[in-house]
């Protein structure tokens, strides 16, 4: 589907705990004052911890595509977008669908068409993801504000195997158990991309592979932190004739004078 006609909107909302603390990096160190963490987390105007949406969407996209390209389920295409060979819009592609001298229209439904499944859903060279991850915002039932915790970490001499010289450092984390709202919004899904969402969002609550198998999300994921789990999924879908009907009784009443 493309997106020249509205076909259907899905949005899931609930909540993302942090199972571990997390850890997602500011660009760099804010200031030089030396009692200040080397390595501090991503924050927003409020001073509070912030997920980016792209973080959400690029953790989630690898393993979706780990999962599919192992199954090898029939009827089921993955690409491999940072390889040119294997991209299933790689320039060879592109430049046989472009030769056939089509309307911009026909030319992107040739390029949707010749997409992958992956490519269809999040996005790919020549197409706008059908899923939009949102920024994940810290919340808190009393309005207080976050408190970090902050770990020292230290460099390992390889030959000896003690703590190198000079190599040590601390960084800022998320404390466990802290709260983030949760958006997605998903557009023009076919019946099989439906499926796929349902499955994304079991891997988001911890249930895609075994119960359990957590997304996990920020830096030094290997070293304990980065776990999140989707709670409190709430979830609403408007499809064409729902748009249809609402249009019209816009259009019947408009500004809510008539009665009923």
């Amino acid at each position: 589907m493309l997106y020249t006609k509205f076909e259907n909107k899905t949005i899931i909302t609930g909540k993302l705990t942090a199972i571990d603390p997390l850890h997602i990096g500011a660009a760099g160190k804010e200031n030089l004052n030396p009692i200040e963490v080397d390595n501090s987390v991503l924050k927003d105007s409020s001073s509070n911890p912030i997920i980016p949406g792209s973080s959400i969407k690029g953790v989630v996209r690898s393993s979706f595509e780990a999962i599919l390209r192992s199954l090898d389920i029939e009827g089921v295409s993955v690409c491999d977008i940072f390889n040119e060979k294997k991209c299933c819009m790689n320039n060879a592609e592109v430049e046989k669908i472009k030769d056939k001298k089509l309307s911009d229209e026909q030319m992107a439904q040739e390029f949707y068409d010749a997409s992958c499944d992956v490519c269809k859903l999040f996005g790919g060279k020549k197409f706008a993801g059908k899923l939009h991850f949102k920024d994940c915002y810290y919340t808190n039932d009393e309005g207080k504000p976050c408190k970090y915790e902050k770990r020292d970490g230290v460099g390992i001499d390889r030959k000896t195997g003690a703590a190198a010289r000079s190599a040590k450092y601390d960084f800022e984390v998320v404390p466990k158990g802290t709260q983030f709202d949760f958006e997605l919004i998903a557009e023009n899904l076919d019946e099989k991309q439906m499926g796929y969402l349902d499955f994304i969002i079991n891997m988001l609550e911890g249930k895609g592979i075994v119960d359990g198998d957590y997304i996990s999300v920020g830096g030094k994921t290997t070293r304990g932190l980065g776990r999140i789990r989707l709670e409190n999924v709430e979830r609403t879908t408007i499809n064409y004739s729902d748009l249809k009907a609402k249009l019209e009784g816009f259009i019947n009443n408009p500004c809510g004078t008539k009665e009923n």
